[in-house]
C-alpha cells in the first residue's frame, strides 16, 4: 500500500493526508498539553498538496492554506465525509510508531517529552524474557510503560490492544494496571473514569536501572 500521509515533526505536530476528500488535503495539527498529551487542536482542509516524492524542492508547511482563500477551513460538508475519530488515533500512531523507528530523531524534535528509558518495541521484547517473574519491579514498571504507550496513541481500548501485544488475559492487564498504580508505578487519570496517568518516578528509576543491564 503506498504512503498517503505526510508527517512533519516539531514544536507543533502536523499530519497531511491526501486521499480522505477528493482534490483536497486534509491536515492534522497535535499540541502539547500540560499534562504531556498530545491533542488534536486543529483541522484544516487545503486545495490538494503535492506530495513530497513528487515535488522534492516544496517548502512544506503543513496546516497552512497556501491560497489564503477563506473557504479553505474545514466545514460541515467535508466533516461528513471523514471520520475524525478514526482520522486521530490514526494520526497518534504514525506519530508513535515513527518514535518506535526513529527514536533518536523524534526524541530530539519534540524535546524528549515521550522519551523513556526503553521504547516500546523492546519493552515487548523484555517483558517476553521476564514472563516468568510476575509481579516483580521490572514486570510492572514495563507493563505500566506500555500502557502509557497505548495512552500517547489515543486507543479507545488500551486494556485489550496491551492483552493482543502481551498475550495476557485483559483482566490479568486491568488487575496488573491497577496494582501499578497502587504501588506507585502509574499516577492516577487526569481525568476520573477515563483511561489515562503518567510512569511515576519510581517506575522511571526502575526502568533506567533496567535498560543498564539489557
Amino acid at each position: 500500500m503506498k504512503k498517503n500521509w505526510y508527517l512533519s515533526l516539531g514544536d507543533e505536530i502536523w499530519l497531511e493526508y491526501w486521499d480522505e476528500i477528493p482534490s483536497s488535503t486534509i491536515c492534522l495539527k497535535f499540541s502539547l498539553n500540560k499534562y504531556n498529551e498530545l491533542l488534536n487542536n486543529e483541522i484544516r482542509i487545503l486545495p490538494i498538496q503535492p506530495k513530497p516524492d513528487t515535488v522534492l524542492n516544496y517548502r512544506r508547511i503543513p496546516g497552512t492554506n497556501i491560497t489564503k482563500f477563506n473557504n479553505s477551513q474545514l466545514k460541515s460538508i467535508d466533516m461528513r465525509k471523514i471520520n475524525l475519530l478514526k482520522l486521530r488515533q490514526r494520526s497518534l500512531n504514525i506519530i508513535f510508531d515513527y518514535q518506535d523507528l526513529n527514536p533518536e530523531k523524534f526524541n530530539k524534535i519534540t524535546k524528549n517529552i515521550f522519551l523513556y528509558p526503553i521504547t516500546n518495541i523492546n519493552a515487548i521484547k523484555e517483558l517476553t524474557r521476564v514472563k516468568h517473574k510476575k509481579n516483580t519491579e521490572i514486570h510492572m514498571a514495563l507493563v505500566s510503560l506500555l500502557y502509557i504507550g497505548q495512552i500517547h496513541r489515543g486507543s479507545r481500548q488500551p486494556y485489550l490492544e496491551l492483552s493482543k501485544a502481551t498475550e495476557y488475559s485483559n483482566l490479568y492487564i486491568k488487575n496488573m494496571i491497577k496494582k501499578a498504580r497502587k504501588e506507585g508505578y502509574l499516577t492516577s487519570p487526569v481525568h476520573k473514569g477515563i483511561s489515562g496517568g503518567t510512569l511515576s518516578k519510581k517506575c522511571y528509576k526502575v526502568l533506567n536501572i533496567y535498560s543498564s543491564t539489557i
